[in-house]
């Protein structure tokens, strides 16, 4: 079986991101309050600041393949939920979903209910009830290793939706491919690249005087990459701090702990101008709702990373989120069968196009009740596959 996983460093729009951001927020040992003499004019660090901010806005978009396939016959599908109860999970589990009935193939749902152990009954009960195929929606191989070990020893496909392979720690690889996002980037850099665009919104915004309470998911594998390349960018810029930093776990979500948490931590940091949440499922699910009872609202500049509908209506009703960096979550999961039946068929995998773009009130917003999908990746996918 085949198996491609593409990792070539960092991408063109990362340098200009790094250019750009060098630009706006370049430091400076000398205090220019007490002299014109030295430093950038107030006009061009401004200037600065809002090109950084359109490099956000631009993000980085591919396309759909448009290479023919032709989808095997009587797959058995099993897509594996990292935890129904967050639209981050929901949403991309039900694309899949979606994808693998528009080709004919049955598709059964595990939710795996945000907790390692069920992730690996769900992928063992896959294996036992004889599936051809099992997705894991974002779930990282290292967080379960056994259960994919024995995937790949009875002959299942494991393709990735979101999640990186075993090899990225270095491992073995025990999947048959990762899902692959965007033309030379792997799938650890595709989440700095979000960290980024994130980091650019919010100097921007700022004016490269960013006040950061930075939330850091510590469970996957993913959420110290999205810190990664958020604390990067935002050291870039001399104005910048991460004044507070709160980790968050899986578990801070199922026992509802999480907007106390992040409620005693804006109390914590008076100075805070700034906000990143790391996945957007969590704001809808409480954080939205402690910024506006915080009374902060209108001073604090709160964007995300992964969300859904929820969060453009957030968004779009100043209801405590004011940014998200945009990703097309159903055509991940699209992009994701694609993948699968490209393997099973022998094929290279292809590189499916799902990139991000960042999105507030006055930048991308899609009309109401609409998700943030910039292209009509289904229409493209079915003409691939002939369906």
């Amino acid at each position: 079986m085949t198996r491609s996983i593409r990792r070539l460093g960092v991408t063109a729009v990362l340098t200009l991101v790094a250019t750009v951001g060098l630009a706006a927020c370049g430091s400076s040992d000398e205090d220019t309050s007490s002299s014109g003499s030295s430093g950038s004019p107030a006009g061009e660090s401004s200037a600065a600041t809002q090109d950084l901010l359109q490099v956000a806005y631009e993000g980085q978009m591919g396309e759909p393949p448009t290479t023919p396939t032709t989808p095997a016959e009587d797959v058995d599908l099993w897509v594996v939920s990292c935890g129904e109860q967050i639209p981050s999970c929901s949403t991309p589990t039900a694309a899949v979903q979606e994808a693998a009935e528009a080709v004919g193939w049955s598709a059964r749902l595990c939710d795996g209910k945000l907790n390692p152990n069920g992730w690996g009954d769900c992928v063992r009960q896959a294996v036992s009830a004889g599936a051809d195929v099992v997705i894991p929606v974002g779930i990282d191989c290292a967080s379960i290793q056994q259960p994919f070990q024995e995937a790949k020893d009875a002959g299942v496909t494991v393709v990735g939706a979101g999640g990186a392979d075993c090899d990225a720690v270095g491992g073995e690889p025990l999947w048959a491919s990762e899902r692959l996002q965007l033309e030379g980037m792997s799938v650890k850099e595709s989440f700095e690249l979000q960290g980024k665009l994130a980091a650019d919104w919010l100097i921007g915004k700022t004016d490269g005087q960013a006040q950061v309470l930075h939330l850091v998911f510590t469970d996957p594998l993913w959420g110290p990459w999205l810190a990664e390349g958020f604390e990067k960018e935002i050291a870039t810029c001399d104005g910048c701090e991460i004044v507070g930093t709160l980790e968050v776990a899986n578990n801070d979500v199922m026992t509802g702990a999480l907007p106390q948490k992040f409620s005693t931590a804006l109390l914590q940091a008076p100075d805070v101008n700034s906000v990143f949440v790391p996945l957007g499922g969590w704001m809808p699910a409480g954080l939205a709702q402690a910024v506006v009872a915080s009374g902060r609202s209108a001073e604090l500049n709160v964007i995300s990373g992964l969300g859904s509908v929820a969060n453009m209506e957030l968004i779009r009703n100043d209801g405590g989120q004011d940014a998200i960096v945009g990703y097309p979550t159903p055509w991940g999961g699209w992009g994701s069968v694609d993948t699968a039946i490209r393997v099973l068929n022998g094929e290279e995998p292809l590189v499916q196009g799902d990139g991000f773009r960042v999105v507030d009130a006055e930048n991308g917003l899609p009309p109401q009740g609409q998700d943030f999908e910039p292209v009509d990746f289904r229409a493209a996918y079915q003409e691939a596959w002939g369906v």
